[in-house]
């Protein structure tokens, strides 16, 4: 999205894919904007690791960007070790959960050592912000990510209550919690479904858990989706579930088309959308027992569900497009004129 914004106002762009092996996308680019991957390298770890990063600086060096915009803690870390000695600004920007995502001390100690060489930081919520070290607080600002409205079409009242869910499956996302949440709400809702969009390592253990629960008639895992308009048009009720978040895009996508919603208030992200917005249920994180409350509350409440789904569009407005490209515009703007 900010590649294509960048196009529009002129701006030569190239996007580096670091670990992808093609040129392939699971998101659509202009031809104007040309995709350079770098992966695919099946050695092991370490040595993958320094051979794209050596691919990464020979590129930067053909391509001799004014400004690169780095996102994810691992790419950062690259890209602060690629532009040592080259002529050109740097943003980096952290799209998750630094203080509670799994990663290699390796990895942990060359983010410390090399983000610091950016220019400026951007962080996705205060709380993040107020996460970093003092050194680097005064360089960092928080902008969000921005939702993009998606053409819902079929989604009307449903006698039965359908719950969705969607993320990689993996510790992270919280989805054995939600499983526990469902089968306690389960007696108090017969004829409710439940579907998680999704793939990663924990599908099995997922469903091996919803048998263990007796709800694996009432859960459909249908894999991943290219398109959000798919999940959601799938249920009525969305479930934020995240042990932790960097920023929940789903959940903004959920509440831009007016479903009702159901969050836990991990860090980092729910808390932030739904600032200043009183009478909001967010529930205490990993609280599987509150979860499994609020979801039969939305679910037998129409007054409460209703509520939640006029809230919606109003809360994700204030992260329209416009919004938060205005605020990389003018960080842009002071970095390359800095």
């Amino acid at each position: 999205m900010l590649a294509h914004h960048r196009l529009e106002l002129g701006d030569r762009v190239d996007v580096i894919a670091v670990n992808a092996p093609t040129a392939d996308s699971f998101f659509p680019y202009e031809d104007a904007i040309t995709i350079h991957a770098l992966g695919g390298d099946s050695r092991g770890r370490l040595d993958g690791n320094l051979i794209r990063l050596r691919r990464l600086r020979q590129r930067l060096q053909m391509l001799q960007p004014q400004l690169v915009i780095s996102f994810l803690t691992k790419i950062n870390a690259m890209v602060g070790i690629a532009t040592i000695g080259l002529d050109t600004s740097t943003i980096m920007s952290e799209r998750n959960n630094f203080t509670a995502q799994q990663m290699h001390p390796a990895w942990r100690l060359l983010s410390r050592a090399f983000v610091g060489r950016a220019a400026n930081l951007v962080m996705q919520t205060e709380p993040a912000r107020a996460s970093l070290p003092n050194r680097l607080k005064r360089r960092a600002v928080v902008i969000p990510n921005p939702v993009t409205p998606t053409p819902v079409n079929g989604r009307t009242q449903r006698e039965h209550p359908k719950f969705v869910a969607v993320g990689r499956l993996e510790r992270q996302k919280g989805f054995d919690l939600l499983l526990e949440a469902f089968a306690r709400a389960a007696d108090k809702l017969p004829s409710a479904s439940l579907t998680i969009f999704g793939d990663g390592p924990e599908r099995p253990a997922l469903k091996c858990l919803a048998e263990r629960l007796g709800i694996s008639d009432r859960l459909i895992m249908p894999g991943t989706t290219r398109t959000p308009q798919e999940w959601l048009e799938a249920g009525s009720i969305f479930v934020l579930s995240s042990r932790f978040e960097g920023f929940p895009n789903v959940l903004l996508e959920a509440l831009l088309t007016g479903m009702a919603t159901v969050s836990f208030d991990c860090p980092w992200g729910p808390s932030e959308i739904f600032r200043n917005e009183e009478g909001y249920p967010l529930v205490p994180a990993a609280d599987v027992d509150a979860l499994a409350s609020a979801l039969v509350r939305v679910a037998t409440d129409p007054e409460t569900k209703r509520r939640l789904e006029n809230m919606g569009p109003r809360v994700a407005a204030r992260f329209s497009e416009s919004s938060v490209f205005a605020q990389w515009d003018g960080l842009i703007d002071r970095t390359v004129t800095h």
